[in-house]
């Protein structure tokens, strides 16, 4: 039954992938926090590394379609990246509580955020205002390495506000940056030592649950690649912000019902 619920996860993180250019890390931490018997550490790490695989096929499909904005991918995913491997470090001293309390205060971030964002036109220029992206991907990357997170709930609002993106290529892009951000930080995790041994474990990444995660996502997201571009962005914010927020509650009952 643990099983077959992770590959029903994947095949929930493969639609909010596309749709929404969130990694899944908002669904498979607290699924696999919740459900399963992971510590939050353990979910974090499976989630990223997962991550890696579920934003490589989505960017693949979404290249295909040519709503992929590869101009401002390296400015936003640098940064992404170098900070997603360290705040993961950094993530293994932090007390757990302290860590879900991270988790939560950004879920409310980013569900008050998507309620209130706008599709504005591609104004701004990389070549002139590099500090905006390479702040986004700071910021991004410092979340991720966090909370798990692949760093599309920072990347697809703050895009779009900024005017770096419009609504149908915001979910591409975010996808092609969080290949990196997960990347790293989940190779932060990979590269420690769990102090306890489990079969089908690199560091505190759980391998089983990333291939069953992917194969569920990779199933479902051909579906997400083609509504994508039929979703309106007030369909798209509201669905989204409306999941965060049962999320978001769920995790603050769990934090206050643990001892």
């Amino acid at each position: 039954m643990e099983l077959l619920f992770v590959f029903l996860t994947g095949l929930a993180v493969g639609l909010i992938s596309t749709l929404f250019g969130l990694g899944g890390g908002i669904i498979m931490v607290p699924v696999l926090s919740l459900v399963l018997p992971y510590s939050h550490l353990e979910a974090v790490a499976t989630s990223l590394a997962t991550i890696i695989f579920v934003a490589g096929f989505n960017t693949f499909n979404f290249h295909a379609k040519g709503v992929v904005v590869w101009s401002i991918v390296p400015f936003i995913a640098l940064p992404s990246a170098l900070m997603a491997f360290i705040t993961a470090r950094l993530s293994l001293y932090l007390p757990e509580k302290l860590l879900i309390s991270i988790f939560i205060l950004f879920l409310l971030w980013v569900a008050t955020r998507t309620f209130l964002v706008k599709d504005l036109p591609n104004e701004h220029k990389t070549g002139t205002r590099k500090f905006i992206p390479f702040g986004i991907g700071s910021l991004s990357g410092t979340i991720s390495g966090f909370t798990g997170i692949g760093g599309g709930g920072i990347t697809t609002p703050l895009m779009l506000v900024s005017g770096l993106v419009k609504n149908v290529q915001a979910a591409p892009t975010s996808n092609a940056i969080m290949i990196f951000t997960a990347l790293f930080g989940s190779l932060s995790f990979a590269l420690s030592t769990h102090p306890e041994r489990h079969p089908y474990m690199l560091g505190f990444i759980h391998l089983d649950s990333v291939l069953l995660l992917f194969i569920g996502s990779a199933l479902s997201s051909r579906l997400g690649v083609k509504l994508n571009q039929q979703f309106s962005l007030t369909w798209r914010k509201t669905i989204l912000g409306f999941i965060l927020m049962l999320i978001c509650f769920r995790l603050m009952l769990l934090l206050l019902n643990s001892n």
